[in-house]
């Protein structure tokens, strides 16, 4: 286990923000991996890279000085950078401390691990996350902020709240399940132009765009029925479905009030 705890004191030191970096050596080298993050304040910065160790580099506000109270003494803010980083069997685990609610907990971590690694990454406030150049499993959740995959390819499930998710994929294969869910903002994915998939779309009150030549059709309505403390709960959803290139990769996009939009590469 590497623990990260900077204290007060040197804090006061740096004129804008600590910042801290963490090598962290794998049990097996050259080998695929998982990446798991969560993040309460902050945001979070994944990259590929050609190498064998997943490097962090966490950034937070300096602490504020000390003030000075109406009784003559003065207060001291314990703001320490407090980073948790176990690591084992390829399996890096990273949970940052920052459980205030002011702007001085907020911390960013940029971490760089090697191209054929597995993410899990969730945070929560104040932070979008970015993920570029990574080949793996993708399992990223961003409750208030925007989610942005560039460059990437294999599986992935993605969701937000209130934040936009965009993704560019440079390869998808029919073993491959994609599922994008942002409940108030747009969906926005680019796919290579000769991907074979089977779509399956739903937005409330947005619209659905698309730069594949595709016939996509409506589905009958389905219903739900939910019985709880004596009465049922019946659910209508409706989607809309259709083929790319013969069909494979199942893609799911779905929004409340947000855009559905499908891109091309080309």
């Amino acid at each position: 286990m590497y623990l990260l705890i900077l204290s007060p004191q040197l804090w006061a030191q740096l004129d804008e923000e600590m910042v801290e970096e963490l090598v962290i050596p794998l049990s097996q080298p050259g080998k695929p991996g998982i990446l798991e993050v969560n993040q309460i304040y902050g945001g979070i910065t994944v990259t590929g890279y050609d190498g064998n160790e997943v490097i962090i580099v966490a950034r937070q506000k300096k602490m504020h000085r000390t003030e000075p109270m109406k009784n003559g003494l003065r207060r001291i803010q314990n703001n320490s950078m407090a980073l948790e980083v176990e690591e084992a069997d390829n399996h890096v685990e990273v949970v940052s401390k920052n459980w205030g609610s002011d702007g001085r907990a907020v911390l960013n971590l940029e971490v760089q691990v090697p191209r054929n690694f597995n993410l899990k990454l969730k945070n929560i406030n104040d932070g979008a996350t970015h993920v570029e150049q990574v080949r793996g499993d993708l399992e990223i959740s961003n409750i208030n902020h925007d989610i942005i995959l560039m460059d990437v390819s294999g599986s992935a499930v993605v969701d937000s709240i209130n934040g936009t998710i965009k993704a560019v994929f440079n390869e998808v294969s029919s073993d491959n399940q994609l599922a994008f869910t942002s409940f108030n903002e747009d969906v926005d994915i680019t796919l290579p132009a000769e991907v074979k998939a089977d779509f399956k779309l739903q937005t409330e009150y947005g619209e659905i765009y698309t730069g594949f030549d595709i016939d996509f059709s409506a589905t009958a309505p389905q219903i739900k029925r939910e019985k709880g403390s004596g009465s049922y709960k019946v659910k209508l959803e409706k989607w809309v479905s259709g083929q790319a290139n013969g069909g494979g990769a199942g893609i799911v996009l779905k929004s409340h009030s947000g855009d559905l939009i499908i891109r091309t590469d080309e």
